[in-house]
């Protein structure tokens, strides 16, 4: 009797997550897992990136692709107080594509300790296309999560 009591709530679990990865939207979230094992799986909330490929539809001049994250993400570090770093890092994938990765750390912000914003591009007839669009972040001690991921900050 405990054997099946056990296999309809194994079920019941798989079922229910299976729904929920059914139901959740593609433009939400996304779960990515890295390829070394020695990595954490980070997960990523997706961005809209229609009105940015719009615009660089109509770009007349040539942009790399350093150029097109900072016309997403324009801020500059502005000061030198508490530490705020902000770097922007390509990487030509074998399939052509580069992923622009930009990551905005030491916030002066009470919760909030960083930014990481990833870029995959296509160039196509010297015009760039954004494939995916995502972001994470990353808490200060005590105030939630110090990996990269996507719970709030407290």
């Amino acid at each position: 009797m405990n054997y099946f009591i056990s296999l309809g709530f194994s079920l019941l679990m798989l079922a229910c997550n299976l729904k929920k990865d059914l139901n959740t939207p593609s433009n939400e979230l996304l779960s990515e897992s890295t390829t070394q094992t020695n990595e954490i799986k980070e997960e990523y909330i997706m961005i809209d990136h229609a009105e940015l490929n719009y615009t660089l539809a109509q770009t007349t001049t040539s942009m790399s692709a350093k150029e097109v994250m900072k016309l997403y993400y324009p801020q500059e570090v502005e000061s030198q107080e508490g530490n705020e770093i902000l770097t922007i890092q390509e990487k030509a994938l074998e399939n052509g594509n580069i992923i622009v990765t930009l990551i905005h750390d030491n916030f002066l912000d009470d919760s909030l300790k960083g930014e990481k914003h990833v870029m995959e591009l296509q160039l196509n007839n010297n015009k760039w296309s954004i494939v995916t669009l995502k972001k994470n972040w990353k808490c200060w001690e005590g105030r939630g999560h110090t990996n990269w991921g996507i719970e709030p900050c407290l």
